[in-house]
């Protein structure tokens, strides 16, 4: 595994990347080398752009919702409509991503188009010869009724989807106050089982995937997954 880090857009112009207009994923140690942009908002907007000429060869997007709310429940979007738009979104990105040598990395969340473990690898499997890819962060694929089997929902993502993307995002995260959503907490103050993670992230992760942290806390990351500093 390859820890990486986020670098601000603020940041990345300080390191000499004036065109920065998203957060960059960079290796540590190396603030200048970009791996990845990261683009906010929702893909399935409207008014929503997706630029290319930004650093690194992958871009990093959600998969999107049909919600007016980014992280809303929107049933909508697990549904018909929301794999058709998403289908269509995806459709009119192949020219440009290829004619600019980028990738798209869509990073699954139990409230998006990508929703869970089966259906993320059904895309990328239907889409393998197209510049498409994944970012996954497993707690982005957990909610709260979903804690009572917290070591098995893990176990699926570490075991079968996590190998199969381009890279991870390793965040802690526990149940909002009003107990209908997760948010993130600092490493090992959130419901991630630090042995069965590191565990399943050693036994199954190819030792070139990058793991993105939080700027605060790559050290406490390397201690938590036993990596080299």
């Amino acid at each position: 595994m390859q820890p990486c880090t986020i670098l601000s857009k603020e940041l990345a112009r300080l390191s000499g990347v004036p065109d920065a207009v998203a957060d960059m994923v960079v290796p540590l140690g190396e603030p200048s080398m970009a791996l990845a942009s990261i683009l906010e908002g929702n893909p399935l907007a409207e008014d929503w752009i997706a630029p290319l000429d930004v650093p690194g060869e992958c871009l990093i997007s959600w998969s999107g919702t049909l919600g007016e709310d980014l992280f809303g429940d929107d049933p909508r979007t697990w549904m018909q409509p929301g794999h058709n738009a998403f289908k269509t979104f995806c459709d009119g990105l192949v020219e440009g991503l290829e004619h600019a040598e980028r990738r798209m990395l869509f990073r699954p969340h139990a409230r998006h188009v990508l929703s869970d473990p089966q259906g993320s690898l059904n895309f990328i499997r239907g889409r393998e010869d197209q510049p498409f890819g994944l970012a996954v962060s497993p707690t982005d694929l957990l909610l709260p009724d979903m804690l009572e089997q917290l070591e098995e929902h893990l176990e699926r993502i570490l075991t079968h989807l996590a190998p199969q993307a381009d890279m991870i995002f390793l965040v802690d995260v526990r149940p909002s106050e009003d107990g209908e959503s997760m948010t993130p907490a600092p490493l090992g103050e959130g419901v991630l089982p630090q042995a069965q993670v590191r565990e399943l992230m050693h036994a199954h992760l190819p030792e070139t995937m990058p793991v993105v942290v939080r700027p605060s806390e790559t050290a406490a990351a390397l201690k938590w997954l036993d990596l080299p500093a």
